[in-house]
């Protein structure tokens, strides 16, 4: 009987882990409700946050990375392709307070007038006077400094959106957020570092393709081989070009345009177009120096043998 009372709980201890099992109860009920309204607060500030926004475009970058590789205008005649109107409509016509694109606009086809229609403030930046094969891109530097800047001119800024298709905007970004702000980023996927994730920088990030809907159908280069020899011949053929010399970059231009195709894919056709004997090119003089001509084979080759069968006085 009295092993029982001692080993019995009593019920002042019963009380008590009664008492400690409600409060670990109430712990973890309260920590729910904490969690449920720290996030709930974080979507309110989120929200909040996209109420005062300023948008940055490397366009210099943006745009050559996508005409070169998917033949895409970021400046789309289609509305739902368009860079900038996808942009406005995206973060509301009331909620952006700037918005701003940076270029070398000698060497970037861009519509002035199409893009200072859509409120874009224009930044033109001088690189060094070369084509993008070469140029040094000081876009990403400006687009930077007026990022910081803009940090202490208006504080009524809380979201920086960037829009690049490398991870050269980094450091900006890390900045924004050490300085409490919004960032999110609008980016490239097979453009971007693999050894730095550029996404790590930026509370929301969307992938450009998706955003415009570009077309990223892989292109078949020998497929537009035959075509590709008709705009050579045409071109050679075009009057006003009988003093001019058809270059590497403006076969590449004239082709991508000619057969709408990105950039890369129009070297990759001119490439096959070497390797299978189609095209050479020659060191032609002209008023503006000696410079590489392309020429078709097969034309020297008819224009040859149309000599050789000429008869004397013909």
């Amino acid at each position: 009987m009295n092993e029982e009372r001692l080993t019995a709980p009593s019920a002042r201890q019963r009380g008590d882990t009664d008492t400690r099992e409600s409060e670990s109860a109430a712990r973890m009920f309260g920590q729910v409700v904490s969690t449920a309204v720290e996030s709930a607060m974080a979507r309110i500030n989120r929200s909040n946050a996209k109420d005062n926004v300023a948008i940055f475009v490397d366009y210099d970058n943006v745009y050559w990375t996508l005409m070169n590789r998917y033949r895409h205008d970021p400046d789309h005649e289609d509305s739902d392709k368009n860079l900038f109107e996808r942009l406005w409509n995206f973060y509301g016509m009331d909620n952006i307070r700037m918005f701003k694109a940076y270029a070398d606009f000698e060497q970037v086809d861009a519509n002035l007038t199409s893009l200072q229609k859509k409120r874009i403030q224009i930044r033109h930046v001088y690189a060094n006077g070369k084509n993008e094969d070469k140029a040094k891109n000081a876009s990403d530097i400006e687009l930077s400094i007026d990022a910081m800047e803009t940090s202490y001119s208006d504080p009524n800024i809380t979201c920086y959106v960037f829009v690049t298709a490398d991870s050269d905007m980094i450091p900006i970004m890390s900045r924004m957020l050490f300085r409490g702000k919004y960032v999110e980023l609008f980016y490239v996927e097979d453009a971007i570092a693999k050894h730095t994730d550029i996404r790590n920088y930026a509370h929301e990030s969307y992938d450009l393709l998706q955003f415009l809907g570009v077309d990223v159908s892989p292109k078949n280069p020998s497929d537009y081989l035959s075509d590709a020899m008709n705009y050579i011949s045409e071109w050679h053929a075009q009057p006003a070009n009988k003093t001019k010399n058809l270059g590497p970059k403006w076969l590449r231009d004239g082709l991508a345009d000619y057969l709408a195709i990105p950039s890369n894919t129009a070297s990759q056709v001119i490439d096959l177009l070497h390797r299978g004997g189609y095209i050479r090119e020659e060191l032609r003089t002209n008023e503006y120096g000696t410079h590489k001509n392309i020429v078709l084979v097969a034309d020297e080759e008819d224009l040859n043998e149309g000599s050789e069968n000429q008869t004397p006085g013909e």
